[in-house]
């Protein structure tokens, strides 16, 4: 009797032990890089899942919506399957083991949330390791399934490679996110998993031995882990999951930063410098620095040393000279150890940098950007997060045309500041004034303070001067709307800024600077910096000598003119609010007395003014519309 109770002891024992296999849980989130509601709540999701390490294993799926993410272009089709087989319809979502929290916000999930799924026993207890080949193109995934209760459903293994950290210099969306952690990267064989028997009794074991073979677009390799888990498709409950935790590389050579890379000078040399890592698992004693401007040739600088594992050096090139204008400095390191580099995916870092021609160019100075080259020859940006910034447009113009130059401020993350440069100017002339005349169209999305500034340096960039500074309503060239803004030919507005206080200066930098306030589109156009003398201004014509006639009008409105030389004459018609809403394509004048008939019947009542502009001269006269 004793014997008998002995052995069922033991009998229920190991049946117990059976039965109580520890879980690990499994967030699964769906995220995206320019989605702004994902920046908001992934930092306390993240630092959630970090502080329960050994309770949660996570998984975070890129998505392809509502924007720009690189991360789901490189294996959209994936990340599209799990999206179905939850119906996700937005982002950011989670979905914790399967069915706990489901089709929920970020937000939702808790340590109490947490522990109360940790404590549940899982039916599964599953074992995994993972192997490379010499070369880190195939992982081996070696997993051992076991059942420790009976259990019967519709189930599926899956596995997923992942890479725990990818951390970019420049936000890769709109969102302003850098760092992203547990992204799908590959799924094994697909995202449909591997079909499991149907059902299982207590002990009963299953092996499989997965080829995984590597893609091309990871990061980084010593980021990369695989994670497996088991889940029902008649309830999509999640009965367990498991992480084989990465396995750096031997010999690998980092590229973390450049520096002493200017973002413009008006010298044409410098001497960069970068920051070598240790990203392999031995001691790192030398490697090869390469380096190039834009796609030019590529010259090489060893590195020797001793760096540890996660050491850091800094390595200064010799110095480097560039032509005028916008380029880009490249570096990217190779042979660590006198090994080839099996992880290219941390090598290369890049800056973009500009050099000022010390040769001012004479005024004028004018750009209507029809050209498909942008910036222009000679103009250059400045974008400090590499985010959403200046670009050509090709469906929207000033008066009539349909280019200009575009702000994205409608993708810009609030603070950002991005600007255009003009070519450096020489105003050192006998004229005695001069001007920066520019069309702009601009609109709020609800009620932001985009902000457009024009400023100039007389000593490349050391001091500015602001000529010109408006946002919100004052920048407004049209009506506040939710959509993407395009300008229409009627909202333009011609801005004039007096340059005269820079007159005799050989090198003159001016620069269009945006600040977003997240809200919508900027543009401008038809760019011109000219300088004048008094008697020139006055030759082609005068105030004095223009008369609109009726004056009040309903139906037309002729302008009278006396030209004293040959000019080609542009108008425009502004309205009270300072809305260009009417552009008259330029026409040439013969000197002497002239006549513009222009139909305004179709203009609401009001008063306006009319613009009348010649090289050199902007004349503005009002009108009363009846």
């Amino acid at each position: 009797m004793k014997k008998s109770f002995t052995l069922l002891s033991v009998m229920l024992a190991g049946s117990m032990a059976f039965a109580q296999s520890q879980r690990l849980c499994l967030l699964e989130e769906f995220t995206q890089a320019s989605c702004p509601p994902c920046a908001a709540q992934n930092p306390a999701l993240n630092a959630l899942l970090a502080s329960n390490t050994t309770k949660v294993v996570s998984i975070k799926y890129q998505t392809s919506w509502p924007g720009v993410d690189p991360m789901n272009a490189q294996n959209p089709s994936e990340v599209a399957t799990r999206v179905s087989y939850y119906g996700v319809t937005g982002v950011p979502n989670i979905e914790f083991d399967g069915n706990v929290l489901a089709n929920a916000a970020p937000s939702a999930l808790n340590q109490t949330n947490i522990n109360n799924q940790y404590a549940v026993p899982s039916p599964f207890t599953i074992t995994m390791n993972h192997t490379f080949n010499t070369d880190y193109t195939v992982a081996t995934v070696n997993i051992t399934v076991t059942a420790t209760q009976a259990v019967s459903g519709t189930l599926k293994l899956h596995l997923a490679a992942v890479e725990k950290e990818i951390i970019f210099t420049s936000a890769p969306g709109t969102n302003g996110e850098k760092e992203f952690y547990s992204v799908m990267r590959k799924m094994y064989p697909s995202a449909s998993g591997t079909d499991l028997a149907g059902s299982w009794t207590v002990g009963q074991t299953q092996t499989f031995n997965i080829t995984a073979n590597i893609p091309t677009y990871i990061y980084d390799k010593n980021q990369l882990a695989f994670v497996a888990f088991i889940q029902d498709n008649t309830d999509k409950n999640v009965k367990q999951a498991a992480i084989s935790e990465p396995q750096p590389l031997m010999n690998d050579a980092a590229m973390t930063a450049i520096g002493a890379v200017p973002v413009f000078q008006c010298s044409d040399t410098f001497t960069p410098t970068v920051t070598i890592k240790n990203t392999g698992s031995s001691v790192m004693s030398n490697c090869i620095v390469n380096y190039q401007i834009d796609n030019g040739p590529v010259s090489q600088s060893p590195w020797n040393g001793s760096l540890a594992p996660g050491a850091t050096a800094v390595k200064t090139l010799p110095a480097v000279t560039a032509t005028p204008g916008g380029h880009v400095f490249k570096s990217f390191c190779t042979q660590p150890n006198g090994s080839p580099d099996y992880n290219p995916g941390n090598d290369a870092q890049q800056v973009p940098f500009s050099i000022v021609n010390p040769i001012g160019t004479v005024t004028p100075i004018t750009e209507t950007y029809t050209s498909t080259t942008f910036p222009p020859t000679e103009w250059f940006i400045t974008n400090p997060d590499n985010g959403p910034t200046w670009s050509r447009k090709t469906n929207a113009g000033a008066n009539g045309t349909t280019t200009c130059a575009k702000m994205d401020i409608y993708n810009s993350t609030s603070g950002n500041v991005d600007e255009l440069f003009m070519p450096n100017a020489d105003l050192t002339t006998t004229l005695t004034s001069a001007s920066l005349k520019f069309s702009v169209a601009y609109c709020q999305y609800q009620a932001e303070n985009d902000k457009l500034e024009v400023k100039v340096s007389k000593d490349c960039g050391a001091t500015w001067t602001t000529v010109f500074n408006k946002s919100g309503t004052a920048l407004a060239t049209a009506a506040a709307q939710t959509a993407a803004f395009t300008p229409t030919a009627t909202q333009w507005r011609d801005e004039v800024v007096d340059m005269t206080q820079f007159i005799n200066s050989t090198d003159l930098l001016i620069k269009f600077q945006a600040t977003s306030a997240y809200g919508n589109n900027m543009y401008i156009d038809e760019i011109n910096l000219t300088t004048q003398s008094a008697s020139v201004e006055e030759e082609a014509i005068n105030a004095s000598t223009i008369s609109l006639y009726p004056n009040p009008s309903s139906d037309f409105l002729n302008v009278n003119m006396s030209l004293i030389s040959d000019a080609t004459v542009n108008m425009s018609i502004v309205n009270a609010l300072g809305q260009n809403v009417r552009a008259i394509s330029g026409e040439k004048f013969a000197a002497g007395n002239a006549i513009k008939t222009i139909d305004i019947s179709d203009l609401a009542t009001g008063v306006y003014s009319l613009r009348i502009a010649t090289e050199g001269k902007i004349v503005t006269k009002q009108f009363i519309k009846k």
